[in-house]
Formats: structure tokens, C-alpha cells, sequence
């Protein structure tokens, strides 16, 4: 027979309840929002003073427009690409590198690790990036959006953590079977920082996935745009229309506002299908490195 919370504890329950709820409405509601007007016709939108939640004769007529051209198709096959090609070498980077620093007898392994340190805390800046990207040869080329975010200290770091926290005589029995470090590498590190590994690689994702301002300031090429700049370009133009029809063709029988919701819905989409299934993931990679018992 369970305990009746008593007066205090129980208007204690309220608040926070409250406070939940509240929490959860207001980051819900913009979410709503925006699906709600993208589904909503031009006369409906006018009629109710284009505050739409949850529309009376919902349409697919935006997003029609939009997928029906191949700017947006195109645009859509350089994300997955370059979300794809870019955190699977980022991967292979950072495990070699934090398999490396994690081998306390490595000689230099602390100036090496002050290095690294050091490239979270100061950058180059963007006139010297851009300068390098140029004599590179990486300006409106598909690998400016790969080969600049290879390294990732963060995520070296983090993978460094995991694997120095594996037991202390795992590696070491190993090593006295007569396994090299390759062997190790392969059999024992990689399958056992399988969490450490998912949890960064899905931040390279939904990195990549998000970027745009390399493609704003490396890429002119429009067939070489992704996703984000496309999305981007259509909601930043202070002439949605003209924008609109010089992207993806005449668009005058769908309102712009509606046109404006739907690039926003079109750019989550993937990342919102996807996040529930790697959840766990990034939840694990919050708590790497932590104190343990």
C-alpha cells in the first residue's frame, strides 16, 4: 500500500509538473507551427490572419512546388553525401588518433594532446581558411565540405577517454599474447568503443547535415549547394518570391509563407526520423569521460 505524498510534497509535484508543461508547450508550439502553415492554402492563410496551428482543408500544394524540382533533389544528394563520406572518414581519423594518445607511454603524448587542446580553444579565422581552401584547390569542389572537418578534437578526445577507460589488463594481456598493435586496434578498441564511436559519429551528422556557411563562403556553384544553403537562400531573401522562382521556377499559386514552412519542415525532416533511433547514443556520449565508481 503506497504513501500518500504529504501537502508540501505534493504541491511540489504540481509546480514541477507545471513547470513541464509548460517547457514542453512552448518547444513544441514553434514546431507546430510551422508544420501547421506549410499544409495551409493561400485564401485559408489570409482568412485567419496567417496564424495556423492546425489547418481546416490541409494541402501538400508547398511541397509539391518544391520537390517537383530538381534543384531541391540535388541539393538533397549532396547532404547525404557529404553526411555520409565526411563523418565515416572523421571516424577513421579519431579512432587512430585517440588509439595513439591513449598510449600513456607514448613519447611527447602531453605536447601532443596541448596541440590538440589548443585547436578547440583558437582558429585561424575565416580570411586564412579561405586563403588555404584557394591554394588547395578546394574552392567550388565537393571535398571543401569534407576535408576541412576530417579532424575533430572533440571527438578525439572523446574516443581518447573511452578507450583509456577500458579495463587496464585487457590491452596489456593482449599485447602479452603476442597480439600488435594493429590487432588490438581492430579486435579489441574498435568493438568495445562502439558507443564512444556512434555517439561522436552522429555529431559529425548532424553537423554536416546542418552546415551551410561553407557553402556560402567556398562554394558559388550552385549544383554544388547543399541542402541547408538551398533552405537557407529561400527563407534569408527579402524577395521570397523572386527568390523562390529564380531557384526552383514559377511559383506564384502557392503563398510564400506557406513556401517558407515547408523549405523549414523539408531541412528537418531526416534528423527528426533519425534522432529517436540514435538517441541512447548521444545520451551515452554526454556522459563519456565522466567520474566513475
Amino acid at each position: 500500500m503506497g504513501l500518500k505524498p504529504r501537502g508540501s510534497e505534493f504541491t511540489y509535484q504540481i509546480v514541477i509538473f507545471f513547470i513541464a508543461l509548460v517547457v514542453s508547450v512552448s518547444a513544441l508550439f514553434p514546431l507546430l507551427y510551422v508544420v501547421g502553415v506549410s499544409l495551409t492554402s493561400m485564401p485559408e492563410l489570409i482568412s485567419r490572419n496567417y496564424f495556423v496551428i492546425v489547418p481546416r482543408h490541409p494541402t501538400l500544394g508547398a511541397y509539391q512546388r518544391i520537390l517537383q524540382n530538381p534543384t531541391i533533389w540535388n541539393a538533397f544528394a549532396i547532404s547525404v553525401a557529404r553526411s555520409t563520406i565526411g563523418p565515416v572518414l572523421s571516424l577513421v581519423i579519431m579512432v587512430l588518433g585517440a588509439y595513439v594518445l591513449s598510449v600513456r607511454t607514448l613519447p611527447g603524448r602531453r605536447t601532443l594532446l596541448m596541440l590538440i587542446i589548443f585547436t578547440m580553444l583558437f582558429t585561424g579565422g575565416l580570411i586564412p581558411r579561405y586563403l588555404v581552401m584557394r591554394r588547395l584547390g578546394l574552392l567550388n569542389n565537393f571535398w571543401v565540405y569534407v576535408l576541412p572537418m576530417l579532424p575533430d578534437a572533440f571527438g578525439l578526445l572523446v574516443v581518447k577517454v573511452f578507450i583509456e577507460n577500458l579495463p587496464d589488463g585487457l590491452l596489456e594481456s593482449a599485447e602479452i599474447d603476442g597480439a600488435t598493435h594493429t590487432q588490438k586496434l581492430l579486435f579489441l578498441a574498435i568493438p568495445l568503443a562502439k558507443p564512444a564511436l556512434a555517439a561522436v559519429g552522429m555529431f559529425a551528422v548532424v553537423n554536416h547535415w546542418n552546415s551551410w556557411f561553407d557553402a556560402l563562403v567556398f562554394v558559388t556553384r550552385r549544383n554544388l549547394h547543399p541542402l541547408q544553403m538551398v533552405l537557407r537562400n529561400l527563407i534569408t531573401a527579402d524577395n521570397f518570391h523572386d527568390a523562390a522562382i529564380d531557384i526552383l521556377g514559377d511559383m506564384t499559386r502557392v503563398d510564400t509563407v506557406s513556401m517558407r514552412m515547408a523549405t523549414v519542415v523539408i531541412g528537418i525532416i531526416p534528423m527528426v526520423m533519425l534522432y529517436p533511433f540514435l538517441q541512447k547514443y548521444f545520451v551515452h556520449g554526454v556522459f563519456l569521460g565522466s567520474v566513475k565508481e
